[in-house]
């Protein structure tokens, strides 16, 4: 075992434009990978930014929102009825539970 690998050792190292040639394609597949892979951790950090970003303890949205850039606001002039109706017909993130848990809350 041990004569093998210093034979394939020597076969490799002997040859000086096959192993430059076969430094370079490890290299650059390393490189590939951690670019990917950067790509992805980069895309991932991008997409939950505003997410992260808001800093609230709760996250509450409309049904009819499809994305995080299409809001639906609530004006500062909307009654406390109006407020607890909206909060009832709006998603909350957490599912059936958590709503459950904020009316109770809410009705203390």
């Amino acid at each position: 075992m041990k004569g093998t690998l210093k034979l394939a050792f020597k076969l490799l190292v002997n040859d000086t434009a096959k192993f430059t040639a076969l430094l370079m394609g490890i290299t650059f597949a390393v490189f590939l990978m951690m670019f990917v892979t950067s790509m992805f951790v980069g895309v991932l950090n991008h997409a939950s930014a505003t997410v992260i970003n808001i800093g609230s303890t709760i996250w509450v949205m409309d049904p009819a929102v499809q994305t995080v850039a299409n809001t639906v606001g609530i004006t500062p002039n909307h009654s406390p009825d109006v407020l607890m109706a909206t909060f009832e017909r709006l998603t909350v993130c957490g599912g059936k539970k958590r709503r459950r848990a904020l009316s109770h809350q809410q009705a203390a």
